[in-house]
């Protein structure tokens, strides 16, 4: 199950990652965000929210995975 960073909800279907956790032990995972314009993304904060419109921007190129 994978949480967006963004709103705090569940991902279902494609993903993107946001940050590498580079833990051997796992102790720090991968963190994952809801592709970039998904209608499923909704942050609640304001700082969260200024993020996923940089993300948004079609200029960014976020490699998606499934």
């Amino acid at each position: 199950m994978r949480i967006c960073v963004d709103c705090d909800r569940t991902i279902v279907g494609a993903y993107v990652v946001a940050t590498h956790g580079d833990s051997m032990s796992g102790a720090r995972p991968d963190s994952y965000a809801h592709p970039p314009c998904s209608p499923d993304c909704r942050p609640r904060s304001p700082g969260k929210a200024r993020l996923r419109r940089l993300l948004d921007d079609p200029r960014c190129e976020v490699p998606l995975h499934y």
